[in-house]
C-alpha cells in the first residue's frame, strides 16, 4: 500500500515524464518553427527548472522561496495554456 509520500512523489513522476514526451512531440512536429529561437527556449527550461529543484530539495522554506514556488506555480497553468492552445492549434490544422 503507498504511503501519501510515495504516492506525491509518483504523481510528480508522472507529471514529469508526461511532460518530457509532450513536448518532444511539441519539438518534433514544430522543430523547424522555432529552431530559431532554441537558446532563449533552453534557457527559459532551465531557470525554472533551477528554480523548481531548488525549492523541491530545502529543508526549511522561508518567504523568499515561498516567492519562487508562486512564481513557480503560476508557470506551471501558464504553460499548461500554452500546451493546450498548441495541441488545439494542431488538432485544428489543414494538412
Amino acid at each position: 500500500m503507498n504511503t501519501s509520500k510515495d504516492t506525491m512523489q509518483l504523481a510528480q513522476s508522472a507529471s514529469a515524464l508526461g511532460a518530457g514526451i509532450l513536448g518532444f512531440g511539441l519539438g518534433a512536429r514544430w522543430g523547424a518553427l522555432v529552431s530559431n529561437y532554441f537558446l532563449i527556449i533552453i534557457i527559459m527550461g532551465g531557470v525554472i527548472h533551477i528554480a523548481g529543484m531548488y525549492v523541491l530539495h530545502l529543508k526549511t522554506p522561508g518567504e523568499k522561496t515561498k516567492g519562487i514556488a508562486r512564481l513557480l506555480w503560476i508557470s506551471a497553468w501558464l504553460c499548461l495554456l500554452l500546451i493546450i492552445g498548441l495541441v488545439s492549434y494542431l488538432i485544428l490544422q489543414k494538412k
